[in-house]
């Protein structure tokens, strides 16, 4: 009897170290977040004023000024470039025109460049077409898979519109048009013709089979702008407007502004 409690005590002091040691180190979970954050492009002496090195460093600073919805700043051009004005020109052009969320946002850049000392200098203003509201406002998608889910959850909520950002553009426009055309039929049902009314007395024509030696005739070809589906009264965009773009954006409603 002695020596069975003894071997009780034992086994209860054995649980109570592990469950303070290893067993709690194992369920202990340690989790921290990485917040993207644009340090490398700032100026030491001044924070508000970014600095590119080469052409890449420039699109980039130009790009974080636009996730921030900035309508004007300051961009120091370092490097070597032999040309900075036009280094700057061709970078606002990209910014706008081939990224998707400069298509989107922007309906001009402009800029005024001066040449400092060991920099050039560069002030850009941005005119925006959307709102800081809008740009909060777009749904962030893995796949072009999540559109219709996307549409459903919007269309209940009563939204005017739909704004995505696809980071891996599996699909290109004429399959997103095909799963936006999925759910446009869930809402508006096509309507079949009804059949055109017979002359009193007339029966309609019999059918007839095609006869198994005789090739049925080739279905027409029909373009790329004909065989996009009707999907008034929503209209559908993208950016850039491209093969594959970034940003879909579908208007639900007839009373949205940009409509």
């Amino acid at each position: 009897m002695k020596t069975w409690a003894i071997e009780r005590l034992a086994l209860v002091l054995l649980l109570a170290l592990t469950l303070s040691g290893c067993a709690g180190s194992l369920l202990e979970r340690s989790y921290s977040t990485v917040t993207p954050h644009s340090a490398a492009y700032r100026e030491r002496e001044d924070a508000d004023t970014l600095r590119a090195e080469n052409y890449q460093d420039l699109v980039n600073a130009l790009l974080i000024l636009l996730s921030e919805h900035s309508e004007d700043s300051v961009v120091r051009v370092y490097g070597e470039a032999p040309n900075k004005a036009e280094l700057a020109e061709n970078a606002c052009v990209e910014v706008q025109k081939e990224t998707a969320i400069g298509a989107y946002l922007l309906d001009y850049i402009t800029y005024d460049g001066s040449a400092e000392s060991g920099y050039y200098e560069l002030r850009v203003r941005f005119g925006y077409r959307r709102t800081a509201e809008d740009q909060a406002a777009i749904v962030n998608a893995t796949s072009t898979e999540a559109l219709p889910d996307l549409l459903r959850a919007a269309l209940l909520d009563g939204a005017r519109s739909l704004a995505v950002r696809v980071g891996w553009f599996g699909t290109d426009r004429a399959g997103v048009l095909a799963l936006i055309a999925g759910v446009h039929d869930e809402i508006y049902p096509p309507e079949e013709p009804a059949p055109e009314p017979l002359p009193d007395g007339e029966l309609p024509p019999e059918e007839t089979e095609t006869p198994e030696d005789e090739p049925e005739p080739a279905p027409e070809i029909e373009d790329e702008a004909q065989s996009e589906p009707d999907l008034s009264p929503w209209d559908v965009r993208f950016y850039p407007n491209e093969i594959q773009p970034g940003i879909i954006e579908v208007i639900l409603n007839e009373t949205h502004p940009d409509a």
